[in-house]
């Protein structure tokens, strides 16, 4: 699932939970309806790089999203920003940084 609306993403930023990695931004917000799947919502501006770099980035963290789904809370929304240094690092260590993250931010809430 993904985020599509602006205002889903102005949401998140509005009431997310925030980490900063030095690969990528992270928000997340928590739902107490846990009904629904997690969604994803990934922004990668012009700033970030040309097209194929955004479009790399967006399929790492939707890969990343799809294979690790269950440890995603119920509910939740997730904006990711990828960040320079993304590149220099491998699928994996990315991926492990991403799940660290969410743990992370689910103790602090």
């Amino acid at each position: 699932m993904r985020l599509r609306k602006s205002w889903e993403f102005h949401s998140v930023k509005k009431k997310g939970k925030r980490f900063r990695d030095q690969a990528f931004w992270f928000q997340i917000s928590l739902s107490s309806d846990v009904s629904n799947f997690p969604k994803l919502g990934i922004i990668a501006s012009r700033r970030f790089g040309g097209a194929i770099q955004r479009n790399r980035a967006k399929r790492r963290f939707r890969e990343i999203f799809r294979k690790n789904i269950d440890h995603f809370p119920k509910g939740s929304k997730i904006v990711l920003l990828p960040r320079p240094l993304l590149f220099t690092l491998s699928f994996v260590e990315v991926e492990k940084r991403i799940l660290a993250a969410i743990k992370k931010t689910i103790l602090n809430q």
